[in-house]
């Protein structure tokens, strides 16, 4: 009996025994039960956004101030430079720089909006899309979900097929390998249920995985009983058990990891965290590009960037790479005079050449098969008060926050596509976007991320937030549709105006329709009802509609569309009969078009001494999660660049001083 029920009469005690209700307690009672129910708790908040600080402070530092040195005002001259340390522009800085002098320039996101959908993202503020671009050291590779995706064969041997020479699958499948450190289960031979079992172990590690890159792959070290329910469900619909990057791509399979010991491996970590071997490789942080320079002889030699509100002039000897990636290499193309002649001329930019730069832009696309909520432990990456979630993470490279929360994927082709070809992708994920509580400092924030109108979140997924949900993103990969990105305005410092155009092309409407229709069917497997149950709550603007039925799906086309982060193709590689390439196989903006009369089409002579190496040179993009497929760019562009320097280029390198080059183009600074 407690010391302050004592303290009551004896016909009180009598009459509620030894447990007497909250209203009875005297105020040390509840001051004793307050610090015992609310200290924990304050502890365990504290403990966890302490950790939380730690982890923010030490990306911040790896990513940037670890880099942070004085840079000379005056123009520096380096072999090569490299605008961009993305995805590409990592791992062409880091080759070059065991051949000679490079120089790459660089909150962690450039927060980009699309203009406003006419189809498509109705549930979304505004009908736009949010674009976040990685915006430090290692680029969109720091942000993204870590999956490693190639795309499929056909893919590339598509892009060959448009007069890319060089590009085919066989051409490209050494880079991807060169990159990649693979410790997974397809290393190791167990391959289980694989449908080519019929090649040898030995031959399949050789033929399409790499062992030695700086790139480490891994399986996901932490699972729930979804990843096994969801390859069954695979097999009950007849589809096997696949390596997606391997000799076919149709099925199921848990997705494998950009990851090392459960840590996210991006490319700063895979290919320039230990600059240290490289003392001719220069990393400046906090600048950002305005464009480059060009002479009236169409040779590219320099770059003009803004750190802390001075402008500095760098020097190429050599080359000049842009690898800003698919929205900012195409604005500081444009903004340096290339690209279409008519749009310069409105914003008084003097054309050098005359491109279809920003034009081709393409992007995957999904609509959430959401909130399906299950009885299962989730890859729970929202709750930062989990300690020994964070203990697993930090001790053994383990636990829930080594996942990244994609438990399955599946490919399948719609039924006018090729068979061996997919256009459909299914994201099978251990959240939704009830599973951020609508906060924006929590780490996923799904709701903001894809922009979702307060109406959306307050009936459909609000009153589910304190359950374990889950989600299937059906996935449109080889999308028809065509966008476009355009100057703001001529100031570097304002956003590019971005219209993917979803859906403007109907074909991408009605592979969606069976994406969403494949969805359904996996979920309705014994294997998925085990665990998964649809909310039945229909979507506040579809629920005129039956939930089956087509023009229901079409309305959730229409309202929860959301991009997968995947631009690319604003900067076509294509053959010089290609009108519309901006850059020819060789990623060069030199390729003079001798078919075209320059009189009538206004066209110039490309420009010598610049290369692109990131997304924007995709002339078609993948049909699959394109990090992979950048590396792989950018391993190929390395490849390039010092082959045709070895073998004697027909470019004679710049010999010029610091002080003869300010006054010889001091004009134009």
């Amino acid at each position: 009996m407690n010391l302050c029920f004592k303290r009551c009469s004896p016909e009180i005690q009598t009459a509620f025994g030894t447990n007497p209700p909250w209203f009875l307690w005297n105020k040390d009672r509840v001051r004793q039960m307050y610090i015992k129910l609310w200290l924990p708790g304050l502890l365990k908040l504290l403990a966890a956004f302490g950790i939380i600080a730690i982890c923010y402070l030490h990306f911040w530092f790896w990513n940037a101030v670890s880099y942070l040195e004085e840079v000379d005002s005056e123009s520096s001259i380096y072999d090569f430079i490299v605008v961009g340390a993305g995805s590409a522009g990592a791992v062409v800085s880091s080759r070059l720089s065991e051949n000679g002098s490079t120089l790459p320039s660089t909150p962690f996101s450039w927060n980009y909006q699309t203009e406003p959908q006419k189809f498509g993202h109705a549930a979304s503020v505004g009908h736009r899309s949010n674009w976040p671009r990685g915006k430090g050291i290692g680029g969109s590779s720091i942000l993204n979900f870590l999956l490693y995706v190639r795309g499929n064969k056909h893919d590339y041997d598509h892009w060959a097929a448009l007069g890319n020479e060089g590009w085919s699958y066989e051409d490209v499948l050494p880079f991807f390998k060169k990159s990649e450190k693979n410790t997974g289960r397809f290393i190791d031979g167990n391959m289980l249920n694989l449908y080519y079992n019929s090649l040898s172990a030995t031959h399949r590690i050789e033929e399409f995985h790499g062992k030695e890159g700086c790139l480490t792959v891994e399986d996901r070290s932490w699972k729930s009983n979804l990843p096994q329910a969801f390859i069954d469900a695979g097999l009950e619909l007849g589809f096997h058990h696949v390596d997606i990057n391997g000799h076919n791509q149709t099925g199921f399979t848990t997705p494998q990891l950009t990851s090392e010991h459960g840590a996210r491996c991006s490319t700063y970590s895979a290919f320039l965290k230990n600059t240290h071997k490289y003392p001719n490789l220069k990393v400046i942080t906090f600048a950002q590009v305005q464009k480059v320079l060009i002479n009236e002889s169409k040779q590219a030699y320099g770059v003009q960037y803004k750190r802390r509100g001075e402008l500095i002039t760098a020097i190429a000897a050599k080359e000049i790479i842009l690898s800003a990636g698919a929205i900012e290499t195409p604005k500081i193309l444009m903004l340096s005079g290339v690209g279409p002649r008519e749009h310069l001329e409105q914003h008084k930019i003097k054309v050098k050449a005359d491109r279809r730069v920003g034009e081709n832009l393409q992007d995957h696309v999904y609509v959430p098969l959401t909130p399906l909520v299950h009885n299962d432990t989730s890859a729970s990456l929202v709750n930062p008060l989990n300690l020994m979630a964070w203990w697993d993470y930090f001790v053994h490279g383990a636990g829930q926050y080594s996942s990244n929360g994609v438990d399955g994927m599946a490919f399948k082709s719609s039924k006018n596509c090729e068979p061996d070809w997919p256009d459909i992708q299914l994201h099978f994920l251990s959240y939704s976007v009830a599973s951020d509580h609508g906060v924006r400092f929590i780490v996923i924030c799904v709701r903001h991320l894809m922009g979702l109108e307060e109406k959306a979140w307050k009936e459909i997924f609000e009153p589910l937030s304190h359950l374990d949900t889950a989600s299937i993103l059906a996935t449109l990969v080889r999308p028809r549709s065509r966008g476009w990105i355009r100057l703001r305005s001529a100031d570097p410092s304002h956003q590019p105006i971005i219209d993917p155009q979803y859906y403007s092309n109907p074909h991408d409407i009605q592979v969606m329709l069976e994406a969403l229709q494949f969805a359904q069917e996996t979920l309705n497997t014994t294997a998925m009802k085990k665990h998964l149950r649809l909310h039945n709550a229909q979507h506040p603007y579809c629920h005129h509609f039956l939930g089956d039925s087509e023009s229901y799906l079409e309305c959730l086309i229409q309202h929860m569309s959301a991009t997968l982060h995947h631009p690319v193709g604003s900067c076509k590689m294509g053959p010089s009969t290609d009108l519309d390439a901006v850059v020819d196989p060789q990623l060069s903006l030199k390729t003079i078009l001798p078919h075209v009369d320059l009189s009538r089409h206004n066209r110039v002579y490309g420009i010598k001494g610049l290369r692109v190496a990131d997304a924007s040179v995709m002339p078609v993009i993948p049909n699959g999660n394109i990090n992979a497929p950048v590396i792989m760019i950018g391993e190929k562009a390395a490849h390039m660049i010092l082959e045709y320097h070895r073998n004697g280029s027909d470019q004679k390198p710049l010999q010029l001083d610091s002080l003869t080059f300010s006054q010889k183009i001091g004009d134009e600074l």
